[in-house]
């Protein structure tokens, strides 16, 4: 399943497993659930054409290689795919490294210059950026970045500049609904509610649990200084491409919740 988000970006979702169950969530009915619904938090990836070359972002899990395989293909045609950027060397982020570069073994492989742990995925082998790196595909360069909230030591994010899209992997990630999958956020019905992504954080960054809250919320106000987005394409969320400095925002929220709550449970 894919969706253009704006012309030359591309959004790839794989649904993952329905975690109602595991979440327990006909018994403890949080605000963002409806009675009776199915409940997703999918791995995204991304793939970003420019005039000459083309760049995805992730992967998805090895559940969906198939479906990226097919993807891409129908995606890029003839053109190939050129880069291949792993976030971090986690299963939906990195699981499909090797049939992707299986089919497209003249693709250069990226991934982040931090942490020690390379050698999974054979992202030792791959060309490494810091903060500040940028990737030129002509018409569109791409700019990576130190991930500043993450769930793995080896972690980079990524901004389109002409689109100022945000690429900020398994931050601001939140569950939807079985009738929402592929849907924009503002082509939600209702108000978005912060607990949705207070669920996802309070599960996969439970480390909100431990930290200063205000150096936290200081440091959410930098970024959305520094970043400003127009659109924000999370790795495990729904794309939001209105308002999108607001949403992060509402992550000061999530830290206050967390900071109380402690961790919500698991994602798996």
């Amino acid at each position: 399943m894919n969706r253009e988000i704006v012309p030359g970006i591309n959004w790839i979702y794989e649904a993952g497993p329905d975690r109602t169950a595991k979440f327990e969530l006909a018994e403890r009915q949080p605000d963002w659930y409806e009675p009776g619904r199915e409940a997703y938090i999918p791995q995204c990836a991304y793939l970003v054409e420019g005039d000459d070359e083309t760049l995805l972002f992730d992967t998805l899990s090895p559940a969906s290689t198939d479906q990226i395989l097919e993807t891409v293909d129908d995606l890029v045609g003839d053109r190939g795919l050129d880069y291949l950027v792993v976030s971090h060397p986690d299963v939906p982020h990195a699981g499909n490294t090797h049939a992707i570069l299986e089919e497209y073994p003249d693709a250069t492989l990226v991934a982040p210059a931090y942490g020690n742990d390379h050698e999974l995925y054979h992202l030792d082998d791959a060309r490494k950026v810091a903060d500040g790196d940028s990737i030129d595909l002509s018409g569109r360069v791409v700019e990576f970045h130190e991930a500043t909230f993450l769930d793995a030591p080896v972690s980079i994010w990524m901004t389109e500049r002409e689109t100022e899209t945000l690429f900020p992997v398994d931050w601001m990630g939140f569950p939807h609904l079985d009738e929402e999958a592929l849907l924009f956020v503002d082509e939600l019905d209702g108000e978005f509610d912060v607990s949705r992504l207070v669920e996802f954080h309070g599960r996969v960054l439970f480390w909100y649990q431990y930290v200063d809250v205000a150096k936290t919320n200081a440091e959410i106000d930098t970024l959305v200084e520094t970043f400003d987005p127009e659109i924000i394409a999370p790795a495990h969320g729904l794309v939001i491409r209105e308002n999108a400095p607001e949403y992060m925002e509402l992550m000061k929220d999530v830290t206050r919740a967390i900071d109380e709550q402690g961790r919500i449970g698991t994602l798996g």
